[in-house]
């Protein structure tokens, strides 16, 4: 990947212009094309500003390390005319990503590798309404507010409070109802479906061997 990368920016002599648009496709083989902001030579760093993905009022930008991307390719040089970009707001940046990395830790601590991915999806509704540093895994068991366990298999039946907090027991419960509730049903398996197609053909093979029989036709031997 770092060999394509290489060549494919040498194909472009290291060098982007201010206001050019470029197609590259990332690691994640995912296509980006948009309007270079700034390339620096060094690090083969490319910002590029492309077209926002949910409103046609704004932009999305994207910081793209070139020796982790390939096919990357000039469509359109600029022709000296464009508009200085705007500066950057360094100090949302910074706030942005200390969100992102917050909601990537709080994810993190529902992930259980000794219970079902259901099980940690329920983990994650109930720390919704009461905040992740408030819910923690204790072996199979969620622990809410260090009062209130709920154990295998996370039903309402299985919600239990040490201090007999009736109060926050029927709140909880009311999550975990509304969270099996709105569950899509389960697919039937496939052997199921084909448990039922064998039966609802044997009425038919009946129905032609009673036809053929009483007719006088001969009827093949299975």
């Amino acid at each position: 990947m770092a060999a394509a990368a290489g060549s494919a920016v040498n194909a472009v002599n290291d060098c982007f212009s201010i206001g050019s648009t470029v197609v590259c496709t990332t690691c994640f083989n995912e296509e980006v094309e948009g309007e270079v902001l700034a390339f620096d030579h060094n690090t083969k760093m490319l910002i590029l500003k492309c077209r926002s993905k949910s409103t046609e009022e704004l932009s999305d930008i994207y910081a793209m390390n070139l020796s982790l991307c390939s096919n990357v390719q000039v469509v359109k040089e600029c022709n000296g005319n464009f508009d200085d970009p705007q500066k950057l707001n360094l100090e949302q940046v910074k706030m942005r990503l200390r969100k992102t990395v917050e909601r990537r830790q709080d994810y993190l601590k529902s992930k259980n590798a000794d219970v079902s991915p259901e099980a940690q999806e329920l983990y994650r509704a109930i720390a919704k309404q009461y905040g992740y540093n408030e819910v923690s895994w204790q072996g199979l068991n969620i622990q809410i507010l260090n009062e209130v366990t709920i154990s295998p298999p996370y039903r309402v039946d299985n919600v239990v409070s040490s201090s007999n907090n009736e109060t926050s027991c029927n709140y909880i419960k009311r999550i975990i109802k509304q969270f099996f509730n709105t569950r899509p049903s389960p697919v039937p398996e496939s052997g199921a479906a084909a448990s039922t197609s064998s039966a609802s053909v044997s009425p038919t093979s009946s129905s032609l061997s009673s036809s053929n029989a009483a007719s006088g036709s001969p009827v093949p031997a299975n």
